[in-house]
């Protein structure tokens, strides 16, 4: 039932793993009961909506911050079925804040993992407040207008939302014992990551990662799925076509050298993957930037 009410949030572009949306819910519309992998921050813009968290009822009122957490279940609803309710929904991955970096999955995972617990409500009262919703209504302007450069704001803006949340509002927290068998744990995580982040090019299968941090390939992959926000196998390709725009950019080696350099068997399969993840083909990356 739980797998039935997962919710695939639709992001358009990988390598920046966020979706703002602003919807206004007409007269007995409502938001369904579903969850994600995602960390979700909500500000209610207007009208009177009664959101369920993770079991819980909220009621709301224009201007009213909430926080669902990764793999919460939520839904909302007008507290009054004759009126509208507009809302910012801002649903980010956890790769967002930046997972390559082994002190940053110390901060983020165990709050993936649910080690770790944000508060569910923002209270209008509380000191961190007007930061937390002009920073907030920034990164909607941001990722709404797309100037240039919007893509480093947005992120930042991240980092600093999740930063203050996770300081300031932190509500559950595992007792010692268990933060620590689960920072050994992360310990082991940081350094395949470091490795997979050192040498693109190496072909590192599941098994081969899962035996490298002490685990079986299933128990492996559900938890490498919950540090970074992706697949194992996403999060390879993602890295591998990351590196390949660089080199694309910054450098006069042609695509096929490009195409070894990360690791991909063919010409072929690196433009699939390339075009897959960045929306058009290695050459045509190439000639934008020649114009």
């Amino acid at each position: 039932m739980r797998r039935e009410l997962w919710e695939n949030t639709l992001m358009t572009d990988p390598a920046l793993p966020i979706n703002v949306f602003h919807p206004t819910f007409g007269i007995g519309c409502s938001l369904r009961l579903h969850w994600h992998e995602h960390f979700e921050l909500i500000y209610v813009e207007s009208g009177e909506v009664l959101y369920q968290i993770g079991g819980r009822p909220f009621p709301t009122k224009p201007g009213d911050m909430l926080f669902v957490n990764s793999g919460e279940l939520h839904s909302a609803t007008s507290l009054y079925p004759n009126e509208p309710f507009t809302v910012y929904a801002l649903v980010f991955n956890p790769s967002i804040l930046g997972l390559k970096e082994p002190h940053i999955v110390d901060l983020v995972a165990p709050y993936t993992n649910g080690m770790s617990m944000i508060a569910s409500r923002i209270e209008q009262t509380d000191p961190w407040y007007p930061l937390l919703k002009q920073t907030t209504m920034q990164l909607a302007a941001e990722f709404e207008q797309k100037r240039y450069g919007y893509e480093l704001a947005v992120r930042s803006y991240c980092q600093l939302l999740f930063t203050w949340l996770s300081r300031e509002f932190t509500v559950m927290q595992r007792s010692d014992s268990e933060m620590n068998a689960f920072r050994v744990k992360m310990d082991r995580f940081k350094e395949l990551l470091t490795r997979l982040e050192s040498d693109i090019a190496e072909r590192v299968t599941v098994e081969q990662a899962a035996s490298l941090v002490h685990m079986s390939p299933y128990h492996f992959c559900r938890m490498f799925k919950k540090v970074t926000g992706q697949t194992f196998v996403q999060y390879l390709n993602l890295n591998r076509i990351n590196k390949a725009e660089y080199l694309l950019k910054n450098t006069s080696m042609s695509v096929t050298e490009i195409a070894a350099e990360i690791g991909c068997s063919s010409i072929n399969s690196f433009s699939k993957l390339f075009r897959q993840l960045r929306g058009l083909s290695p050459r045509d990356l190439r000639k934008g930037q020649s114009i």
